[in-house]
Order: C-alpha cells, then sequence, then structure tokens
C-alpha cells in the first residue's frame, strides 16, 4: 500500500484535501480542486486521487495542485465493482493506508462537490475524539437519525449512525493503529456482496464508531432539499443524485450557479446551456416544497446539534 505523488511535489501541510476520481471524472474533480486551491490562507495541501497515475491539465498544476495514485491488490480483488463504479470508487480506503505517516489528516472528497465557501482548515484541525474517521451522516438518517437503512436491513443488523462516504475526512494514525485496511478487507470478502459498495464497506466496518460532521461539509443535495439548500449556505454541495450539474438533465433541477461552474469544460455551445436559465416544473417544484414543508421541523432539530460549522460530535 504505496502512494506515488507528482514528480516535483512539495508538501507545506500536515493535512490534505483530495478529490477522488478516475480518468473519465477528472474533469469534474479538478473543478472542486481548484476551488480548494483558490481559498485564501488555505492550511491544507490539494491533491486529485486516483488508483492509477494521471496527467493532470496544466492550469492545475500551476494552483499547486498534486496528484496521487493509490491502490490496495490485496483489498481489491474482493471489491464489488460494476459499470458505475470504478477502483476509484475506494479511494478513501486506499489512500488512508497510502498516506500513514505523510498527512496527518486527509479530507477525501467525490467529484460530483462543489466548494460554495468555507474553508476547510479548521475542519482538519478538528477534534475528532480519537477515531479513524469523521464523517456527514447520511441524508436518509437527516430527519430521523435513528432509521434502519437498507444496508443495515441487508446484514441484519439494528439501526446505528450511518454516514455518506462523499465526503470522509480519516485520521491517518488512527486508521493504521485500528487496522481499518485488514478490516475492510475482511469485510468486503465476507460480508460485503450484495450490500453496497464503498458507502456500505467502510460503515460496515465501523458500525457507528465515527464522529460527525456539520451537514454544511457534505450537502446532499437533491430536488426535494434544493430550497433548504439556500437557507443552509453549506460549505460543500455534493450531487448526490443522478441529476449532476454537467449534465443537460439537471437544468432546472440544480440550480444555474452550480451548473456554470463547470462551464469552462464545455464547448461553447454545451457552455451556452450551462449558463442558460431554465425555470423548474411547476408540479415538480409543488412536490418539492411540499416534502420541505413536511420535513422542516426535524431538519431544523437536526441541524441545531451543531454548535458550528466547525464542531465534531458523537452520532450516537
Amino acid at each position: 500500500m504505496t502512494a506515488t505523488l507528482s514528480p516535483g511535489f512539495r508538501q507545506g501541510f500536515d493535512g490534505a484535501v483530495i478529490v477522488a476520481c478516475d480518468a473519465n471524472y477528472l474533469p469534474y474533480a479538478g473543478v472542486a480542486a481548484a476551488q480548494l486551491a483558490a481559498v485564501p490562507g488555505r492550511g491544507y495541501d490539494v491533491l486529485i486521487g486516483s488508483p492509477d497515475p494521471l496527467d493532470l491539465p496544466e492550469a492545475l498544476a500551476a494552483q499547486g495542485i498534486c496528484h496521487v495514485a493509490a491502490r490496495n491488490p490485496a483489498l481489491e480483488t474482493a471489491l464489488p465493482l460494476d459499470a458505475r463504479r470504478s477502483l476509484a470508487t475506494y479511494m478513501e480506503i486506499f489512500l488512508g493506508a497510502a498516506l500513514h505517516g505523510r498527512w496527518r489528516r486527509i479530507l477525501v472528497l467525490d467529484s460530483d462537490i462543489l466548494l460554495e465557501r468555507g474553508d476547510p482548515s479548521g475542519l482538519l484541525c478538528a477534534d475528532m475524539r480519537g477515531r479513524a474517521v469523521a464523517a456527514v451522516r447520511d441524508n436518509r438518517q437527516w430527519r430521523n437519525p435513528g432509521k434502519r437503512t437498507p444496508d443495515h436491513v441487508r446484514l441484519g443488523r439494528p439501526s446505528a449512525p450511518y454516514f455518506n462516504a462523499g465526503v470522509v475526512m480519516i485520521d491517518t494514525q488512527a486508521w493504521a493503529a485500528q487496522d481499518m485496511p485488514a478490516r475492510c478487507a475482511e469485510f468486503a470478502r465476507t460480508r460485503l456482496a450484495g450490500v453496497g459498495r464503498d458507502q456500505a464497506l467502510i460503515n460496515g466496518v465501523l458500525n457507528g464508531d465515527w464522529t460527525e460532521m456539520s451537514p454544511l461539509w457534505n450537502w446532499q443535495f437533491t430536488w426535494a432539499s434544493a430550497h433548504l439548500t439556500a437557507m443552509a449556505d453549506p460549505c460543500l454541495v455534493h450531487f448526490i443524485g443522478p441529476e449532476k450539474p454537467w449534465l443537460d438533465r439537471s437544468a432546472g433541477i440544480v440550480p444555474m450557479r452550480y451548473r456554470a461552474a463547470y462551464a469552462g469544460l464545455a464547448g461553447d455551445q454545451a457552455a451556452a446551456g450551462l449558463t442558460r436559465r431554465v425555470w423548474p416544473d411547476r408540479r415538480g417544484l409543488a412536490r418539492a416544497l411540499l416534502r420541505q414543508w413536511r420535513a422542516a421541523g426535524p431538519m431544523l432539530d437536526y441541524l441545531a446539534r451543531f454548535p458550528d460549522e466547525y464542531a465534531l460530535i458523537d452520532p450516537r
């Protein structure tokens, strides 16, 4: 389990923010990485992480963004893969082991995330309470923290705090001390089939033994939460559904400000589509507003659990 870094890279901090992707998603990962690198006075290194080496565009390298390749052959043979999920899906697991001894903390992001505001530096310094992982609760448990997820049902387990793996902070020393690589490999070989992918794997291993971050650091955007998004003022917005901001079908669903962030990746005609205002479907909007009205009370109770956006709490 080793990491290969871009030649000439100079580490500047003991924490790193890494956007995970494969070659197909590199353009979208690059948008988030560029946003993270542009944070004034940032106290972290910024990298693109993938299973295999990638050539980064010159514009990213000019911002001091590095590439890191990491794999775990002992684990890979046990991992379920499909057309939608490549090895890059498991990057947080590979990186947690491969970067031990180099960075004290790493924050690993999926490539379908944008930085809207905030500085992850404070998050990387927060008290993780001795745990290997800090993350944001999956949105299925936002309104009902005790909800039993489909993974719990498939594993025959009672409900436990369950996080979304799109944003995962790892304490690399604790990750090694708690033998997470071996535990993940064992769970993947014996329990993961028919359950899920990376999210099911890490949650299955930890079973609630993780530290909870504010949902502002992994705001899981859906059509049903679009209006609360504006009120919540999140830091990292995660487009968890099929309507990715760079796709035509997201028009009228994903706010134009998010779509415009990807306009620089497209040709002139496609870029015009990303910056063209499209009003939402009337019936869809009515349904979304009704769902948000019904969820407003429980959601506000959940958000109030966090005294500030950098606070980490015990999920139980």
